[in-house]
């Protein structure tokens, strides 16, 4: 296990992660550290009966999950916003946003009952009060959000339709994506405000485990 921590905070402590400006306090990253360890503990044991996740590895998964969640940061500020994450899966990237933005409110929706049941869990051991679970498609939803997110669930397109109703008027949709952004972007039929942020994943032991993602703003041009 120290061994894993050791890893988080090295992670924790990149060039990367500061760029997102989150706590860089050694007692402040400590808290964080076994917040993300407990929940890869409860991932891990929940995952040999709900399959919650294909990456078995501790470090991939704090890579990429728990790392790979944060880049979203790079697009949301402080304030206490509201925050919907589509298809969150097992809390991905809703949860980890909620762990280091605790004025954010994060609706977490997701179709599946053994993934709410491990949401909820989640939820409760890690008192997370800024959390709200909704097992629903984004479909049946008619909340309205500041910022909607998703993680690669569908293409840019896609997201966009299946999600359009949920944003609030001076909202916007935040995507991750790791390939075919430009495609995807010519693809699209109306015009919006479009921004990207690209980051590089760290690498676990040369292993290529890391790689690109983009992290991509989108919001709907004035007419």
């Amino acid at each position: 296990m120290k061994e894993l921590k050791d890893f988080f905070k090295k992670c924790f402590s990149s060039n990367l992660i500061n760029s997102l400006k989150l706590p860089n306090d050694d007692k402040q990253i400590e808290v964080l550290a076994d917040k993300f360890l407990f929940y890869l503990s409860e991932l891990k044991k929940w995952n040999k009966a709900y399959n919650l996740t294909s990456i078995e590895d501790e470090k991939e998964i704090i890579v990429k999950h728990f790392i790979d969640s944060l880049l979203y940061l790079c697009f949301i500020s402080e304030n206490p916003l509201s925050i919907a994450d589509i298809g969150t899966g097992a809390g991905f990237p809703g949860i980890p946003i909620a762990i280091v933005r605790p004025r954010a409110k994060i609706t977490l929706i997701e179709p599946s009952w053994k993934k709410n049941a491990f949401l909820k869990n989640i939820k409760r051991k890690l008192e997370l009060e800024n959390i709200e679970i909704i097992r629903a498609k984004a479909e049946e939803i008619h909340n309205k959000f500041d910022i909607v997110i998703s993680r690669a669930l569908w293409s840019i397109k896609d997201f966009i339709k299946h999600c359009n109703h949920l944003l609030k008027k001076e909202g916007y949709f935040l995507i991750s994506k790791s390939l075919k952004i430009d495609e995807e972007i010519q693809n699209l039929t109306e015009r919006y405000n479009i921004e990207i942020r690209e980051f590089e994943l760290p690498d676990i032991n040369s292993s290529q485990i890391g790689g690109k993602r983009y992290i991509i703003k989108i919001e709907k041009c004035e007419s």
